[in-house]
This record gives structure tokens, C-alpha cells and sequence, in this order.
């Protein structure tokens, strides 16, 4: 029982390839939608169920972390073999949205000597969105409005990581928000 959180992050990191395979070999939308489901749902009980089973340390929220961003990062890449051209339509988008990744993992090894793990509602919030905006991506078109929109609020996701990072007295590790650390 107390390897369910590691299994769901396992999972997560394994289903980023399989998307990018099935988009490169045009499996249907609903089976690559389905698989972006599974990582977002494992995204989403991993934290719960490690709780529930005390098991819930920094190292594995950084592990996390880690498994949010190559999962991401995976979904990005098959979204451009599905909508060809996603890249360059979003680029200024995509490099700001890079930047402040980067800027919150120099922050936090800069600060702390270890990867961010902050967690914050808004970052559950933000995945929620980016499951949304990439199953329309991976199935059909969404509107450049509503994928902007989602990258938008990722960089302000990563702004308040940056925030709570810069102010935290110790490491912080699943922080509810800025304004309640």
C-alpha cells in the first residue's frame, strides 16, 4: 500500500513517451486523451493517498514535481505531432512559460539546494487546465485563446512559486498559496 503514491508517479512518467508514441503513430484522440486522464488523475491522488498513508515526504513531492514536468513536457511534444505547427503558434507562450519554470528551479536550488515542491492550490488549478486545454489539443482544435489563457496562468503559477520560495524561512513543501504559507 505505501508504494501507491510512487506507482502513480511511475505511472505518470511512463505515460509521457506512450503520448508522444501515439501521437507519432496517430492513434485516436479518445486513446491519447484517455492516457492524459491517467496522469492527470495520477497527478492528483498521488498527493492524497501518500497523505492519507503517511507516507508524504519532500523527497517524494519532489519526485512529483519532476514526474508534472517530463509528463508535461511529453504532452507538449504530441500536441505538436497532433496539431502540427502548436509550437510555433504558441512560442512566445511556451518560452515564457519555460523561463519561469527554470527561474523557480534556480531559485529553489539557489535557496534551499533542492528542486521546488511548493504545490500551491493555484498549481492544482493550473493542471486541471492544462488537462482540459491538451485533451482538446490532442483531440481536436481548440481556440489559440483558451491555450494562451492556459499558459498565461502557468506562468503565474510559477510566479507565485517563485514568490513563496523567495520568502519561505525553510524548504517549502505543499504550500496552500502565497498568502497562506
Amino acid at each position: 500500500m505505501k508504494t501507491i503514491p510512487s506507482a502513480l508517479i511511475g505511472l505518470r512518467v511512463a505515460l509521457g513517451p506512450l503520448i508522444i508514441l501515439g501521437a507519432t503513430q496517430n492513434w485516436p484522440g479518445g486513446a491519447l486523451v484517455a492516457m492524459l486522464a491517467a496522469g492527470t488523475l495520477s497527478d492528483i491522488f498521488d498527493g492524497i493517498i501518500a497523505r492519507r498513508l503517511g507516507t508524504a515526504t519532500p523527497r517524494l513531492r519532489q519526485a512529483d514535481s519532476a514526474a508534472d514536468a517530463v509528463f508535461w513536457v511529453c504532452v507538449i511534444i504530441a500536441a505538436e505531432f497532433c496539431s502540427g505547427g502548436f509550437l510555433f503558434r504558441h512560442a512566445w507562450w511556451l518560452a515564457c512559460l519555460a523561463f519561469s519554470e527554470a527561474a523557480c528551479y534556480a531559485l529553489s536550488f539557489w535557496r534551499f539546494h533542492r528542486p521546488p515542491a511548493t504545490h500551491s492550490y493555484a498549481a492544482k488549478f493550473w493542471g486541471l487546465l492544462l488537462f482540459a486545454g491538451f485533451a482538446l489539443l490532442l483531440d481536436s482544435a481548440p481556440s489559440a485563446a483558451f491555450i494562451n489563457l492556459v499558459l498565461g496562468f502557468g506562468i503565474l503559477v510559477n510566479a507565485e512559486s517563485c514568490a513563496i520560495i523567495a520568502l519561505a524561512k525553510d524548504y517549502p513543501v505543499d504550500v496552500k498559496s502565497i498568502f497562506r504559507r
